[in-house]
């Protein structure tokens, strides 16, 4: 019933986070596209199984850090006094760079543990302009929402002997939740402006799907990128 009450909300969550990302659409006031390096640390713990006298964390290596390409595509809508709400579609590699495993017979496996991601953020934003300056800065916090995409990581498709070890830390869930935090400088030039911002992301769901196995992640890096102001709504140059 619990299960049932939280994959609820969390399409109530999703909706939500796709109607006001449409209206931002309809009236935003600046477009920018961002690309850039992302770290990300996933935590993993594990639970003790039942009928098992041991962890599969005491025969098993992880190397929990992944480096990525990260990427995004902003739309800003003006709310006034500074505020924006913004929305955006992001891309970027999550998971496990390793997971190491030898077996009774010392033989010795090694795959990597990493999805590729999609996501969709939704931040009320300030952004603050200096007087007589090209320079600006801003920030902003909210939701951030990320679907698996693509064809199992390789560790899912381990070896029968690895399998049972390895897999628990290597199947993932195909939606995570996370607080999205970002802050940067912009700077005027050409008929837009220049972008540079850092942003952390901090995972709220179990990235992983085995029953005694938790995984959460981290995340956090630099984007650098361009603005440009937009508007679907051309204003009418007659109108008095």
């Amino acid at each position: 019933m619990q299960k049932l009450k939280y994959e609820k909300m969390r399409k109530i969550l999703i909706l939500t986070m796709m109607v006001c990302s449409l209206g931002t659409i309809l009236g935003q006031n600046n477009i920018n596209l961002t690309t850039g390096y992302m770290f990300t640390h996933t935590s993993v713990a594990e639970y003790k199984r039942p009928d098992y006298n041991y962890y599969l964390l005491d025969y098993v290596t992880i190397d929990p850090n992944i480096n990525s390409f990260h990427a995004s595509l902003n739309a800003d809508l003006d709310l006034g006094s500074r505020f924006f709400f913004s929305t955006g579609l992001h891309y970027q590699k999550m998971g496990i760079k390793t997971i190491s495993f030898t077996d009774t017979l010392n033989d010795y496996y090694s795959y990597s543990a990493n999805q590729h991601y999609i996501g969709w953020s939704l931040l009320l934003k300030y952004h603050y302009q200096f007087r007589d300056s090209k320079f600006g800065i801003f920030a902003g916090v909210g939701p951030k929402v990320d679907f698996a995409v693509g064809y199992l990581n390789i560790a899912e498709q381990a070896p029968f002997r690895a399998a049972n070890s390895m897999t628990p830390f290597a199947r993932f869930n195909t939606i995570d939740f996370s607080i999205a935090v970002e802050a940067g400088v912009t700077y005027k030039l050409g008929p837009g402006s220049l972008i540079a911002k850092l942003n952390y992301y901090q995972g709220l769901s179990d990235v992983l799907r085995d029953d005694y196995v938790v995984g959460k992640t981290i995340s956090f890096g630099v984007d650098i990128g361009y603005s440009v102001k937009f508007s679907l709504f051309a204003k009418n140059s007659n109108a008095k």
